[in-house]
């Protein structure tokens, strides 16, 4: 099933996206997020497909008609997740995991930018590599122009490495007790030319987005993020984004899927690029 407002061909698209059903980066006890990108276009399908007198009609997002073309590439292997992102040129990757290692291997086409990272993780262990902790210490990125979002489950060597790599950190108790303006004005300090966003749901409180590997309670409820997020893509240079740790194993009543979809959407609607 192809992601329902993916109706254009590859050439004439803005937005491409992209599943990576892969898993094989995850230490989860919590398998079944290689399923994710199918879940998030079963979903898309469900709730934004409405009958009427006979025909057909498509939901309007919220906060905006969808005007975009999107184009559905279809799933590739972990392997060939890079090299499909580096033949699209122009055009902005929306990648759907899978599991969060997916983005070292899209960001080896975005060496110089400025990466916003959703995450109750930092995913910035050293020791090891190649897997869904390591992800900030895999890419060639400068981080010290980078910024999380979240983060409320740190390592103590991840600590070290933040401080080392001159990483900013928005942990998510400071986001509950200054807001999400003071949020945003650290984002906009920070993000300078390119762009690019990667969420992985558990940065949202499992209340909120339970089908995820490795849930943190305390996380971001849905509106803090869609705030932060909308400003990002109006204001931003955004040059790809992705979606990450959607395990449907775990989900209640689809509840992270529908709340994935949402947010995938609202991202593309509020785009920059029209």
């Amino acid at each position: 099933m192809k992601f329902v407002y993916a109706n254009e061909p590859l050439q004439d698209a803005q937005f491409v996206l992209i599943g990576v059903p892969d898993e094989s980066g995850s230490h989860s006890a919590r398998s079944g997020c290689k399923r994710g990108p199918d879940a998030i276009r079963k979903v898309a399908y469900e709730r934004c497909v409405f009958k009427r007198k006979g025909t057909f009609s498509l939901a309007q997002v919220g906060s905006g008609r969808i005007k975009q073309k999107i184009h559905d590439y279809g799933n590739v292997e972990k392997k060939k997740i890079a090299k499909t992102v580096e033949v699209l040129k122009d055009k902005i990757p929306i990648v759907l995991g899978g599991d969060h290692s997916i983005t070292t291997e899209v960001l080896k086409n975005f060496k110089d930018v400025t990466v916003i990272y959703f995450d109750a993780h930092p995913d910035i262990v050293s020791s090891m590599h190649g897997y869904y902790g390591s992800v900030l210490s895999d890419v060639e990125i400068d981080l010290g122009r980078c910024i999380e979002i979240g983060i409320r489950e740190p390592e103590i060597e991840e600590l070290k490495n933040i401080k080392k790599e001159r990483l900013e950190v928005v942990y998510a108790e400071e986001l509950y007790e200054k807001g999400p303006e003071w949020a945003w004005e650290k984002i906009k300090k920070k993000a300078k030319g390119k762009v690019y966003v990667s969420i992985d749901l558990d940065v949202f409180d499992p209340a909120f987005a339970p089908g995820v590997s490795t849930p943190v309670p305390g996380g971001m409820h849905f509106n803090q993020a869609l705030f932060l997020l909308k400003r990002i893509m109006k204001e931003l240079h955004v040059v790809g984004f992705d979606i990450m740790e959607l395990n449907p194993r775990f989900d209640i009543d689809e509840r992270t899927a529908h709340l994935a979809v949402k947010l995938l959407l609202e991202m593309i609607v509020n785009s920059k690029k029209k």
